[in-house]
């Protein structure tokens, strides 16, 4: 085990759930968990706090089109990771897609887990592709994107990838 990796983080320790309508806590968790360099690069800017409104939205789950599934370390119970989509208005069989690790789970294999499961759902729902605005540097994200499906398209502009990957 990596120095540094809190004992959930290994693939056996940790397990995933459907997050419910108005989980705010798993949301703030999950927040609270993320340094400065991961709050800019899953915000794609500068976000010191997360203001309620903001978590209402994030934790708007389990209907209309928006789905979320959370990764929680079996031996704390503690919530390491969150992954959502929320369907397009125009286009029912698009979803953008979007996740987030905690620092200490990072590398374990934590939002690739998340991304399987959200994928299933997605499917279930009807969605063929996800589409994710990733910020500059996040390559990790970006791997991790190429590895759910195949990449329809990809561009860069105004300091963020968009990526589209049929499911």
């Amino acid at each position: 085990m990596r120095e540094n990796v809190q004992p959930g983080c290994q693939s056996d320790l940790f397990s995933t759930w459907r997050l419910r309508a108005g989980d705010r806590a798993a949301v703030r968790e999950v927040f609270d968990g993320l340094s400065e360099k991961s709050r800019r690069l899953r915000f794609h800017g500068p976000k010191p706090r997360l203001p309620d409104a903001e978590v209402e939205a994030l934790a708007d789950v389990g209907c209309c089109g928006r789905e979320a599934v959370g990764a929680i370390d079996l031996r704390t119970g503690e919530v390491v990771g969150i992954a959502r989509f929320v369907q397009d208005g125009d286009d029912p069989h698009t979803a953008e897609v979007a996740f987030a690790v905690v620092d200490a789970c990072h590398g374990n294999g934590v939002a690739s887990r998340l991304l399987g499961e959200l994928t299933s759902l997605a499917k279930r729902d009807g969605i063929e592709r996800f589409v994710a605005h990733v910020a500059a540097g996040n390559d990790a994200a970006l791997a991790l994107l190429r590895r759910v499906g195949r990449v329809a398209s990809a561009s860069f502009a105004d300091g963020a990838h968009e990526v589209v990957v049929e499911l």
